[in-house]
């Protein structure tokens, strides 16, 4: 993938425009707008969490804004290679991890002076010298990770009277954790931080008389591809790994697994085969820096090939497990029109897969094939359905999950608990989304041969989606996994479908072969975790000790298949709304349901 001259004139006008911020509004800005205005199934009108693959959108109860105060004893260390750690023991104030004995710490990464990027790091509950590095990365682009920390799978969880209480399923109860808000830009990173108020127009912040806040200064193009964020990401990562000795000395172990979401199935290919390869560098010489033992790579409802599971939104849509007709017969012929169409989705992505996109001509190639496929294909979903694209069995604009979190960490005890002076005002960035898409690294095809790549390699790869959602849905993932050609492609397409069982549980089905998954969670949408809290921690236990996915029995071998049925048939039931009277069922009703 090439970042080209487009993205280096960007990057760096952007930089320049960082001294005169209401200079966005014109210019630079606008060109990106205008090659957004095609775009329009992708704008807030849809429903609060349906900008393309955010996971969150703006805060619901926000705390009233006030330029943060500086944090107080912040401990700073450094190490020879120049990246800066400055940090705080969020658990030792009462925030997030509570649990005794269990460190964790929060705070930057900062490689100079226009590049900080947010921490959070969490040693695991059990044996912390010996467990893995897991590092965690929700999507977007532009989505915070902290979505993934307090609505899925970290050590805590938000309630509406925002208040942290520990997840007893978090994944730390086998790995160390490690959460980064990327790229620069979204959450609490920033390249630079002005006090000032934020313009409404563009999402970013400006100067003003009568500051309201203290917020970080996006430039949308810095990092506007998947490489260029894998490329930012991998020096955030190698200082914060060089610092680990000092930052936490019980902490020993360099296993190393990436689990990815959503945009993820961009991340996760790019980031892994970048960081598989500086790795490879590493060893042999012609690269400095810590070594790390790169271990699984896991995707969760992640779109990885516009081509393989864009056909798959009419399909969904209309012909779900659910038994739930989103859309008529005439939309639904409409959305694969659009797809199979001359000069439609299909044929955009194949004239933006042969583009040059060092070029301008190119990018804009990549930038209108997307245009088509989610304003036409995925799109129409949005305008007719009144369904949540992230959980179809729920209203367009349900919360889910509720994000109470938000607010929390906007609380001026929280914020100088993490170590932090900035404003959170979305989990997820508009710029950075807005940067991601003049580039048309949506529907860029490097991400397929990636994946392809690090099979071969024999990684640990798992793709897990939750059977309940459409902006990502299972029935696209399994079609990308019967898709990829790679050297054991023929046997994991022989391999039936094997119930995936906790607990005596049957909480969907596995195929797996070898070093190669691909698991449908029943009664999950968009962030399994947190529809299937006890499941998720145990598929991720298993995977993560190199153990078979569907019962954890054995360890899996290279040669290890599922066996069963060619197709994965199991039907579901939309669930009919109901109480108990237990506070955290009744959140997660009342957000499945839109109810108050």
């Amino acid at each position: 993938m090439k970042s080209g001259s487009i993205m280096r004139f960007l990057g760096s006008a952007g930089r320049a425009l960082r001294r005169n911020p209401q200079a966005m509004t014109c210019g630079l800005l606008r060109a990106g707008v205008a090659a957004l205005a095609l775009l329009p199934v992708l704008g807030s009108s849809i429903s609060p969490r349906a900008s393309f693959l955010h996971e969150s959108g703006r805060l619901k109860r926000p705390v009233k804004r006030q330029v943060p105060a500086d944090p107080q004893g912040v401990t700073t260390i450094s190490t020879p290679g120049g990246a800066t750690i400055r940090y705080k023991e969020p658990g030792k104030e009462g925030v997030c991890e509570t649990t005794p004995g269990v460190n964790s710490y929060s705070g930057y990464v900062d490689l100079d002076e226009d590049t900080h990027m947010f921490f959070w790091f969490f040693e695991a509950r059990h044996n912390p010298d010996e467990a893995p590095l897991t590092l965690w990365l929700n999507g977007g682009p532009g989505s915070d990770s902290l979505i993934g920390l307090f609505e899925e799978l970290g050590p805590c969880n938000v309630t509406r009277n925002l208040t942290s209480h520990v997840n007893p399923y978090s994944w730390t109860e086998v790995s160390n954790l490690l959460f980064l808000s990327q790229p620069i830009g979204v959450g609490f990173s920033y390249d630079d931080a002005i006090v000032g108020i934020i313009n409404q127009t563009t999402g970013l912040p400006v100067n003003s008389s009568n500051p309201d806040g203290r917020y970080s200064y996006v430039d949308p193009y810095r990092f506007a591809t998947s490489e260029l964020a894998a490329i930012g990401t991998w020096e955030v990562l190698q200082g914060f790994i060089q610092n680990l000795p000092t930052l936490d000395e019980t902490v020993k172990s360099r296993t190393f697994n990436l689990w990815t979401e959503s945009y993820g199935g961009h991340w996760g290919p790019v980031f892994y085969r970048y960081f598989y390869e500086q790795n490879e560098a590493i060893q042999n010489g012609t690269a400095e820096g810590c070594q790390l033992n790169m271990h699984t790579l896991g995707i969760i409802n992640g779109i990885v090939s516009e081509t393989i599971q864009a056909p798959y939104y009419p399909e969904f849509a209309y012909k779900n497990t659910y038994g739930i007709e989103a859309v008529n017969e005439t939309i639904y012929n409409f959305m694969k029109m659009n797809y199979y169409f001359p000069d439609g989705c299909r044929d955009s992505v194949e004239l933006c897969n042969n583009a040059d996109r060092s070029t301008m001509e190119g990018q804009s190639a990549c930038a209108q094939a997307t245009a088509i496929c989610r304003s036409l294909v995925e799109g129409p979903y949005y305008y007719v359905s009144g369904r949540n694209p992230y959980d179809i069995r729920a209203q367009a604009d349900a919360q889910i999950p509720p994000g109470y979190w938000a607010d929390y960490i906007n609380l001026a005890s929280t914020q100088d608990a993490l170590g932090v002076s900035i404003n959170y005002t979305s989990t997820s960035s508009q710029a950075v989304w807005i940067g991601f898409g003049v580039s048309g690294d949506f529907v860029y095809p490097d991400m397929l041969a990636d994946l392809e790549a690090i099979l071969d390699e024999g990684v640990s790869v798992h793709l897990i989606y939750g059977d309940a959602d459409y902006i990502c849905n299972w029935m696209g993932g399994e079609a990308l996994s019967l898709r990829l050609n790679y050297t054991h492609a023929a046997e994991f397409r022989a391999a039936g479908y094997a119930p995936f069982v906790v607990e005596g549980t049957e909480y969907g089905v596995v195929r797996q072969y070898g070093n190669f998954s691909f698991t449908r969670v029943y009664d999950a949408g968009h962030e399994v975790p947190y529809y299937q809290p006890r499941a998720s921690l145990e598929l991720f236990r298993r995977i993560v000790s190199d153990l078979v996915v569907a019962d954890g029995s054995s360890p899996v071998t290279a040669t290890y298949d599922t066996e069963g049925p060619a197709n994965a048939t199991h039907t579901n039931v939309a669930p009919t709304p109901w109480y108990t009277g237990q506070p955290g069922i009744n959140d997660r009703r009342r957000a499945l349901f839109g109810r108050t």
